[in-house]
């Protein structure tokens, strides 16, 4: 705005030296008014002088104006009137200018008015000037300037866009007036206007006309605007030849100094300016500094190396900049413009992103600043080059941190920078950034080294003098924090010391006091600590120094451990500081409270565990208000569980949350406590805590919430366990719901449920494996038991076509091999003489088929259970083939020769049936250990009535098992509490034993047996598991456990499952009752009859009657060869029960087979038939006793065969 105020003001004067006397009197005040002179301090006095300037020129060019057209009107000489007329018309123009004054600036228009002056209109002015000019073209056509009347009017309908009829006139001009002085301004302006129509092929034609008038002023004009022609036609070169002249025509100045055509010289300098931009279109960038620096003086090719550079960058041609720039660089290394080259180059790298060579530029811009007679700018501008680099990239690095490189690239750049520094006039200021950097980037050490150069430098500003020393000092206490040598903390020292003499009334005088006592301190030298430090405590208006300084104090006092003096400082810092906020007041108290604990601590060194735990309750319930007897009573806890007292512990925290509800430890010290409660068997408390943590540990609250049903089931609360698993199932994926169904399934013991089997549905329905394989198999061995043979066959079938492991489809197998089995055994050999080799190989057939079903039973499971089912199942096959071959009837029709033959190749048919039965019955002994327990079920119809009935070796029901108490002072109470179901009672013995380490296991054991004893069985093996992992080096307790663990398994699961813990058992001296009969059982089933009946004498016959294996023991007596001894005790067992089956069948087994008296044998078989309560049993004795009466009137006095 000032610019054109200036020259309309320039344009105002020169229109005052043309008019009238009045203005021409002015022309001696140097060029301008006094009173239009503009400030240039005060841009607003500037707006108002221009503004009275415009108002006073306004004012005379309408009175000029108002008295031309009245001379005018008065004139009637034609020659004077079209002069008068061509002036009146200038003077519209001149108004026109004026007017855009007013129109540029509004608050000057709304002004006018308060100067009697309507509003200045531009188009106006210039609009009454056309009519004028028209007016002397019409009326006037012989005037002699009309080629100047021509011209205005032309520009003035330029001015006001009527751009066709500017050019009409300018043409009429240039046809009608050849001689004329302005044609050459007239072809430069309707060139003008034809180019910014965009008709550049016309407005060459008449910039190209120019050509003419050489001489003229506009003619270098007319060269350089056809330039501009030819490139818009896409003809560059020739627009570079266009402009080539313009360069040639106006010569540079031969030094700074010379005098030249400004007008012609700054032309040159515009042509060379656009050259940049028509050469950098046309030539390779090697190309151009070769072409400028033959038309151009060294200045004025640094300039356009400089300008095309702005060029390239514009287009982004940023690797082609360097080409050049480097050119010039190495043509001219004195020149200033080398200095902006070098700037050019760093600047176009760092756009490019490539960071080495910046700081490679960076560098040798250095030393390049460095050299002799190089332009003294250099050093400014690197400088100036280098802090904005190092500020672009610092910054970059604080907005992202993790991002190194810029850090590192902007230390680089610093270190250039301050490369070109001196001693003699050193750059404080950048040095001291570059420390800042360092110690941003936490490079102490070295940033403390610069903020001390910075420190020591002659004539510092006083701040900057402080912050770097300052500085200098905290960089090295922050590489303290991270490593602490020797050198360093003297250092710290030392510039502490220098901060203390060079500013004794610094801003951190009594902080850097403060660090010196703590030095000495961190060194143990109290004494010197305490003389920095100790007149500090005065200092009341340091809040937090005096606060820092009363807390070293006291700490050095607790390292002396002098407690009371502790104490003493305490009250004397109460007693003598005003406004002590409450909080410090609290930790003061809290000290003296700390004091106080810390004796307790000492104390406590020479007290039980259990004292401690009982001091710093105390102490807590003391200080219950405060941090530290929460910490005391945090303490006990620890102590209690690190000491494990855990279940102390527990109960501690539940009181401890009680009392601290919000602590952050809260989480993991329920944790810690519901663990303590189910390690020791408080059940009941483990659910409620395992609840509350359900509802704190949000994360984790389902798991939580799962133990809790657990726990519930485990415990017995059934019904809630299910309601708490139910509640769950909403919640879960369908993996997680399907165990959990199963879980709930775990709970039901009578299978016959509705819920039961609706959970088996669901089950089936979701796929569960292998539950839903088991829910299956189970079905078909119901089928299978209910004598629903082709069902439970097609059902196994079904279960072994699933895709599940083969060890889950082993039992449905062995469904299929009994029935199989069955058929084998229903198939008869009695037939004709026709049809006897038929008969014989469908039974052979059937045993093939049942073999093979066992066999691939033992091939899918690694189980001893099902392994042992199988062979025994092959047992049974290859027995009753045998039995079946061995007892065929042969038919009648046969000779007796021929009956002799038959049987000799029966003979051969079995005996490889016999050879595998010795080795299957080896596999079974290797197995079976005492798997034979339960034996099997007699199938009455597949017996022989030829055969007798063998004994059903048969474990002892779990029940029937005694509890064996350890020799502990607990438990002959226990054991009576237990015995008069007071169950209450003995639990809490047991809990109490539980509460203590020595005692746990045995505690564990003791609720292991009374939830026996209230046949809670699931919950009593639960407590036995956990006494055995509680116990793990009394060998006796372990033997205790083992027996309790295989009781309780057996009540659980089978005697299988239990074995393996009698087992452990077997061979410990003296035996148990329970243990003797096992070793009895066990060496019947391997054979060794002797041994099981020295085992089974150990025992009394009652005792040995009530374990259920009164049977066994006459049979071991039997098949040693006692049977004299096997009648006794036959007779003494049948005592106990006259009328009980088993020990009718063994007495009739007796005298058939062993004492041969077929007649007694009748007798016992009679009574037995007397009585038994089973169809098919009833059948077959039916059949023994006819088939007896015959054998008895065939009877022969000699014995033959063995045991059947």
């Amino acid at each position: 705005m000032k610019l054109q105020h200036i020259r309309l003001i320039t344009f105002l004067l020169t229109f005052f030296t043309n008019q009238t006397s009045l203005l021409a009197a002015q022309e001696e005040v140097k060029g301008l008014l006094p009173e239009v002179r503009l400030n240039s301090e005060n841009e607003e006095l500037n707006m108002q002088k221009s503004f009275n300037s415009e108002i006073m020129i306004t004012k005379s060019e309408n009175k000029a104006i108002d008295t031309l057209k009245k001379i005018i009107k008065k004139n009637n000489n034609p020659k004077e009137k079209a002069d008068l007329l061509l002036r009146l018309a200038e003077l519209y123009m001149r108004r026109a200018k004026s007017g855009r004054f007013f129109e540029l600036d509004i608050e000057s228009r709304n002004q006018l008015k308060n100067h009697s002056l309507s509003d200045q209109k531009t188009q106006s002015s210039l609009k009454l000037a056309i009519s004028v000019y028209e007016d002397i073209r019409h009326n006037y056509p012989q005037f002699h300037d009309m080629d100047y009347v021509l011209f205005n009017s032309a520009m003035a309908h330029s001015q006001i866009n009527k751009i066709e009829k500017a050019q009409a006139l300018y043409t009429q001009l240039i046809a009608n007036h050849s001689h004329s002085k302005l044609i050459p301004d007239a072809l430069l302006e309707l060139g003008e206007l034809y180019y910014n129509q965009r008709n550049h092929a016309v407005a060459l034609d008449k910039f190209k006309a120019l050509d003419k008038y050489p001489e003229s002023r506009a003619y270098p004009y007319g060269l350089y605007k056809s330039a501009w022609c030819y490139y818009n036609l896409k003809k560059t070169n020739e627009g570079i030849n266009q402009l080539l002249a313009v360069v040639k025509q106006n010569p540079a100045k031969k030094d700074a100094d010379e005098t030249v055509d400004e007008r012609k010289y700054n032309l040159r300098r515009e042509a060379l300016r656009d050259l940049t931009l028509f050469v950098g279109e046309t030539l390779a960038p090697n190309e151009v500094f070769g072409f400028f620096s033959k038309i151009t003086t060294e200045e004025e090719l640094g300039e356009i190396i400089v300008a095309l550079s702005a060029l390239y960058e514009s287009h982004s041609r940023f690797k082609e900049i360097s080409v050049y720039t480097r050119q010039y660089i190495n043509a001219y290394p004195h020149s200033k413009q080398s200095v902006k080259c070098y700037s050019k180059l760093i600047e176009t790298n760092e756009t490019l992103k490539q960071r080495e060579r910046v700081i490679a530029d960076l560098t040798e811009m250095s030393k390049f600043c460095k050299k002799d007679k190089v332009d003294p700018t250099c050093l400014d501008e690197f400088r100036k080059i280098s802090l904005d680099i190092s500020k672009k990239w610092w910054d970059i690095w604080l907005k992202n941190k993790n991002n190194s490189e810029f850090a590192g690239l902007t230390e680089l750049a610093f270190e250039n920078l301050l490369s070109v520094d001196t001693t003699v006039a050193p750059d404080s200021k950048s040095r001291f950034a570059f420390a800042e950097l360092l110690f941003q980037q936490n490079k102490f050490e070295k940033s403390s080294q610069n903020y001390e150069i910075v420190s020591l430098q002659q004539n510092l500003d006083k701040t900057l003098a402080h912050d770097s020393l300052y500085g200098a000092l905290f960089a090295i206490e922050k590489k303290l924090e991270k490593q602490e040598t020797a050198a360093l903390v003297e250092k710290q020292k030392n510039l502490s010391l220098r901060y203390l003499n060079s500013f004794p009334n610094g801003e951190h005088l009594l902080d850097i006091q403060y660090k010196l006592g703590y030095i000495a301190y961190k060194q143990s030298d109290y004494d010197l600590s305490l003389k920095y430090v100790q007149p500090l405590l005065t200092k009341n208006k340091y809040v937090q120094l005096k606060l820092k300084s009363e807390d070293l104090v006291l700490d050095i006092l607790n390292i002396k451990k002098d407690y009371d003096l502790i104490k003493n400082t305490v009250k004397n810092i109460l007693s003598n500081s005003k406004n002590i906020p409450p909080d410090r007041m609290l930790a003061l108290k809290s000290i003296s409270e700390q004091a106080h604990y810390s004796q307790i601590q000492i104390e406590s060194q020479k007290l039980s565990v259990l004292a401690q735990i009982d001091q710093l309750i105390a102490f807590s319930k003391e200080h219950s208000e405060t941090q530290l007897g929460q910490n005391a009573y945090w303490q006990s806890i620890s102590l209690a569980f690190s000491k494990n007292f855990d279940v102390l512990g527990a109960n501690l925290v539940l009181e401890y949350l009680k009392q601290y509800p919000s602590d952050k430890k809260k989480l993991d010290a329920l944790k810690d406590a519901t663990k303590a409660f189910i390690d020791s068997g408080n059940l009941n408390i483990a659910i409620t805590t395992m609840k509350d943590l359900a509802a704190i540990d949000i994360n984790n609250s389902l798991q939580h919430k799962e133990h809790v049903c657990d726990l519930l089931k485990i415990n017995n609360q059934i019904n809630d366990s299910r309601t708490c698993y139910r509640s769950l199932l909403s919640k879960l994926d369908n993996k997680k719901r399907s165990a959990i169904l199963v879980k709930i399934l775990q709970t039901f013991h009578d299978r016959n449920q509705a819920e039961y089997i609706q959970l088996q549905n669901e089950i089936l329905s979701f796929d569960i494996e292998p539950y839903a394989t088991e829910i299956l198999t189970t079905q078909a061995k119901d089928l299978l038991a209910q004598k629903k043979h082709t069902q439970a066959f097609n059902l196994a079938l079904k279960v072994n076509a699933r895709p599940v492991e083969a060890s889950a489809r082993a039992e449905a197998r062995l469904v299929q091999a009994s029935i199989l089995e069955n058929e084998f055994n229903s198939q008869s050999i009695k037939a004709q003489e026709s049809k006897l080799a038929t008969v014989i190989s469908m039974k052979t057939e059937k045993l093939d088929k049942a073999f093979t079903a066992y066999s691939s039973a033992i091939k899918m499971s690694t189980s001893d259970k099902i392994q042992l089912q199988g062979l025994q199942g092959i047992e049974r096959l290859y027995g009753h083939y045998i039995d079946s071959i061995n007892l065929i009837s042969l038919p009648d029709t046969l000779s007796a020769a021929d009956k002799i033959s038959l049987k000799s190749e029966l003979t051969k048919l079995i005996a490889p049936f016999e050879s595998k039965r010795i080795s299957n019955a080896k596999l079974i002994a290797n197995i079976s250990k005492i798997e034979i327990g339960n034996g099997q079920k007699i199938v009455w119809s597949d017996l022989s009535h030829e055969n007798t009935v063998s004994p059903q070796a048969r474990y002892p029901l779990s029940k029937k098992m005694n509890s064996y108490y350890p020799q502990d002072d607990s438990a002959e109470a226990i054991k009576k509490f237990i015995e008069n179901k007071k169950y209450s009672e003995a639990e809490k013995m047991a809990l109490a034993k539980t509460a203590t380490p020595e005692y746990r296991a045995i505690g564990l054991y003791y609720l292991s047996l009374i939830a026996e004893s209230k046949s809670e069985y699931e919950k009593s093996l639960w407590f036995i598991e956990k006494a055995l992992a509680a116990n793990n080096t009394d060998q006796k307790k372990l033997n205790l456990f083992n027996y309790q663990k295989a009781k309780v398994l057996y009540s659980v699961e089978d005697i299988n499952s239990a074995f393996k813990y009698f087992d452990k058992l077997l061979y410990n001296k003296p035996p148990t009752p329970e243990v003797s009969v096992i070793i009895g059982i066990k060496a019947f089933s391997e054979g060794d009859y002797l041994k099981a009946s020295n085992e089974f004498s150990r025992l009394s016959t009652e005792q040995l009657y009530n374990y259920g294996v009164d049977i066994i023991h006459i049979d071991s007596n039997l098949l040693k060869g006692d049977i004299e001894l096997a009648q006794k005790l036959a007779a003494k067992y049948s005592s106990y029960n006259p009328d009980r089956l088993e020990i009718l069948l063994e007495q009739a087994r007796i005298f058939e087979q062993f004492i041969l008296n077929k007649g007694r044998a009748l007798e016992y078989y009679q009574k037995a038939l007397s009585k038994s309560e089973s169809t098919e049993q009833q059948l077959w004795l039916k059949k023994k006793i006819e088939f007896l009466k015959i054998a008895k009137s065939n009877q022969i006095t000699s014995y033959s065969g063995g045991p059947q």
